[in-house]
């Protein structure tokens, strides 16, 4: 607060006192006249899971009500934004859980911090009624963004079904908007994309068909749920800031609670930020076709079952190189 009474004295100082701690925050909340703490979050450039929440933390100030300056720096690709994260150039962000383990292991100083979005929204788009599956892209070409979480996924699925990607499929390197043109311009056969850009994409062309849904494909090979998406930071800002991670997990799930309860203005929010046909994400999150849930790895069930994922990728053989532990998820 910066106003204080003072020199007042008998009932009028009463009541203003008492307005005073009325006014105050309660007990654990962060007043707005605290000193925010700043952490730079990487952000993907072009329609993402990653920008839908990002952009909603920072219009809705959850941010700052969590005691947080979230400062969004974006990357116009998959590969630029997870460096920037490896190297500390980013605080934080929001990755694959594959991915963090996979750069952990070469060296990458990144640890998962919370869980952030179920695999519902990845889909591989093909125009061609004979391919119907994976296994029919054998000896066809799939646009897909190599860097991403979502082609990890693939890969480890695809393996289990017999398809090994770069191999039996010629892949194109494409993040959603460029692999988007490639499946327009007839130059590949199917296209690996997510949310929102897979409802823009199958909105292009009556003929597209969704071949392949991650979700449906993760519990045909496990029995279980997993996460496309998930929240990690660079070590050096979780020892200098071990605060601030309950934090932001707290205003990433205010946002993700305002997609759910407020779908209208989310789709206002995003659909400004990030140039979308308006009710396109409205419908996304109606529909449902994408499903964030934001549980910090302080909680049992979300590390055991981001561990489950990462166990399942080691027995299909996707790292190169042994996992010792799980020090890849984060515990203050």
């Amino acid at each position: 607060m910066t106003r204080h009474a003072r020199n007042i004295g008998g009932v009028l100082g009463a009541v203003l006192a008492a307005g005073i701690i009325a006014l105050a925050p309660a007990a654990g909340g962060v007043g707005e006249a605290a000193e925010l703490t700043k952490v730079n979050f990487a952000r993907l450039s072009f329609p993402s899971l990653v920008a839908v929440v990002t952009d909603i933390v920072k219009d809705q100030g959850f941010d700052r009500r969590h005691g947080l300056d979230v400062e969004l720096r974006s990357f116009g690709a998959v590969g630029a934004f997870y460096g920037a994260q490896a190297t500390g150039e980013t605080d934080a962000g929001i990755g694959g859980p594959l991915v963090y383990q996979k750069m952990r292991l070469e060296g990458a100083p990144l640890r998962i911090v919370a869980t952030m979005v179920d695999m519902t929204s990845m889909v591989v788009i093909a125009r061609d009624p004979g391919i119907r599956s994976l296994t029919d892209l054998k000896g066809k070409t799939l646009a897909a963004a190599v860097a991403s979480s979502e082609y990890q996924i693939l890969q480890v699925v695809g393996k289990y079904n017999g398809v090994i990607m770069g191999r039996d499929v010629t892949v194109v390197p494409a993040d959603p908007p460029l692999a988007r043109t490639q499946l327009a311009a007839g130059r590949v056969d199917a296209a690996m994309t997510w949310e929102p850009a897979a409802t823009l994409t199958m909105r292009d062309n009556p003929a597209y068909r969704i071949i392949f849904n991650a979700k449906q494909g993760w519990r045909e090979m496990t029995g279980k749920d997993g996460w496309v998406l998930v929240m990690a930071g660079n070590e050096a800002f979780l020892r200098r800031s071990p605060e601030a991670v309950p934090r932001l997990v707290a205003a990433f799930r205010d946002a993700a609670q305002f997609m759910r309860t407020s779908p209208d203005d989310a789709d206002r929010i995003v659909s400004k930020s990030l140039n979308l046909p308006p009710g396109a994400f409205k419908e996304m999150v109606v529909t449902p076709r994408l499903f964030y849930e934001v549980r910090p790895t302080t909680e049992p069930a979300a590390r055991e079952s981001i561990w489950e994922m990462i166990k399942v990728a080691v027995a299909e053989g996707f790292y190169k190189q042994p996992v010792p532990d799980q020090s890849v998820i984060y515990m203050p």
